[in-house]
């Protein structure tokens, strides 16, 4: 586990700068159509802001580089929450997809979702 993860694998991810609609959405039932109506550039910013937050020390930066990790570097952060911590990053993705338009600038939701990705199959190796 990462030194500077404070909180068990068992809790959930933090809510420290999380999206206003993410707690909506648990809250209300967890009804999807919570994040239909976000600004694409409002909401961006905070996506990207609680991506940065749930970030451990080596990786708070922006945009995201992807300088080769520690040797005992773990994304076991991650899965706080369970599988819902990853579901509610792929849940702000859609939303921020969804608001997005052809006069949107796509190039910090593609580096958010670039990143995602990668951290992704940082977990899927370093679980085979």
């Amino acid at each position: 586990m990462c030194a500077d993860n404070i909180q068990s694998v068992n809790r959930a991810l933090t809510g420290v700068n999380r999206p206003n609609e993410v707690g909506q959405f648990q809250k209300w039932a967890r009804v999807y159509s919570r994040g239909d109506n976000v600004n694409a550039k409002v909401f961006g910013d905070a996506v990207i802001l609680w991506w940065l937050t749930i970030q451990p020390t080596a990786r708070k930066q922006w945009p995201p580089t992807y300088d080769p990790l520690p040797a005992k570097f773990s994304f076991e952060y991650f899965n706080r929450g369970g599988p819902n911590g990853v579901f509610l990053m792929l849940l702000c993705l859609g939303w921020w997809a969804n608001a997005l338009n052809g006069d949107t600038d796509l190039t910090d939701y593609t580096l958010v979702v670039n990143d995602v990705s990668w951290v992704l199959e940082q977990i899927t190796s370093q679980a085979g």
